[in-house]
């Protein structure tokens, strides 16, 4: 009796260890601080030299977690929150897993993802722009006030079918007795083969100048539509796209395009310029939004780079004057152009 206890309790620990086997959790993250030059800065049009978080890519800590169910299907979760190098506190107003918090299922039918994640559009446009969506607007004027970012409260699906890949997401309001107050729908369609990869997507988010803006005005429906690309051949990447945006009761109509590439000068050297422009449409006045930027950025291992970056913006017209949809109450405190500068310091683990 006592020999069949030792085997079973010998077989359940190898059951066990079997399954820790097929399991596993990775810790990763990103470390990158940059110091700051820009001008026109303050009211009276001064400079301003700071310590910041990453120009291109924000700071984050998370965890990230897979099991194997057997028959090609994995459960899988992402917790990853946002900090400030500088100072160490937590972004994304103070969230503990701000940037994402989402559990899934995977398999060879797609991904299915609940919970905190990056809007379809923010997910699509990035694949295709040089900065992915860069954490500072000078290098990218489209960011999260267009793409939304992240949705709280997301189910999502993502699959592929040869060529083409396919995402769509509801984000659900949790208000009672009204399921379309705080809702939001995306869908999104990709085709990636040879040297191009291109993708079309649209949203709509319900109520949501609150809650991305803090506009003092009623909660407005934005959507937003994409058409987006890269061309790589040899050592090169090109990327292409445009980006519309309509909030309706606020009054913003905003229409972005943006060419770039990115171009391997060494093995461990990349250049990257990028123009980006902006028509904006509000209150029955229009304006134009130019910014430029290139970055040189070396690579002193795998997982450790330094970068420089030099970026112009030049404003016209509502874009001098109004609260626009951008990291600034008025832009550039009224002045129509800055000058902006970067040395950076980025680790990945």
């Amino acid at each position: 009796m006592i020999r069949k206890e030792i085997c079973a309790f010998a077989c359940l620990g190898l059951l066990s260890g079997a399954a820790m086997a097929q399991s596993s959790v990775t810790l990763y993250g990103i470390v990158d601080t940059t110091l700051r030059y820009t001008n026109h800065a303050d009211p009276s049009g001064g400079s301003r030299f700071q310590m910041a978080d990453g120009l291109v890519t924000g700071d984050r800590i998370g965890f990230r977690g897979v099991e194997d169910l057997g028959g090609g299907n994995k459960a899988i979760f992402t917790l990853e929150n946002g900090f400030s190098p500088a100072n160490g506190t937590l972004l994304q107003g103070g969230r503990e897993f701000g940037r994402q918090a989402f559990v899934g299922l995977s398999g060879q039918w797609g991904t299915l993802t609940l919970g905190r994640q990056y809007t379809v559009t923010h997910e699509m446009v990035a694949s295709h722009d040089p900065f992915a969506l860069a954490n500072y607007a000078p290098d990218d004027i489209i960011g999260g006030n267009y793409s939304g970012a992240r949705l709280d409260n997301t189910a999502k699906y993502r699959g592929a079918y040869g060529p083409f890949y396919f995402s769509a997401a509801f984000s659900f309001g949790n208000v009672p007795g009204n399921f379309h107050t705080g809702s939001s729908q995306a869908v999104g369609v990709g085709y990636g083969s040879g040297p191009w990869n291109v993708s079309v997507t649209y949203q709509v988010m319900n109520d949501v100048t609150n809650a991305f803006y803090g506009l003092p005005i009623d909660p407005s429906q934005q959507k937003v539509w994409s058409a987006t690309g890269t061309y790589t051949f040899s050592d090169t990447v090109l990327y292409f796209g445009y980006v519309g945006s309509r909030v309706d009761v606020a009054d913003y109509r905003d229409d972005t395009g943006y060419l770039a590439a990115n171009q391997q000068l060494l093995p461990s050297l990349h250049l990257i310029a990028a123009g980006y422009y902006d028509h904006m449409h509000h209150a029955d006045q229009s304006g134009n939004r130019w910014t430029g930027t290139l970055l040189l950025d070396y690579f002193l291992s795998k997982r450790t780079d330094v970068y420089v970056e030099a970026d112009y913006t030049k404003l016209s017209g509502v874009w001098t004057s109004t609260a626009a949809l951008s990291q600034f109450q008025t832009p550039f405190f009224g002045y129509s152009s800055q000058v902006g500068a970067n040395l950076g310091l980025r680790h990945t683990f």
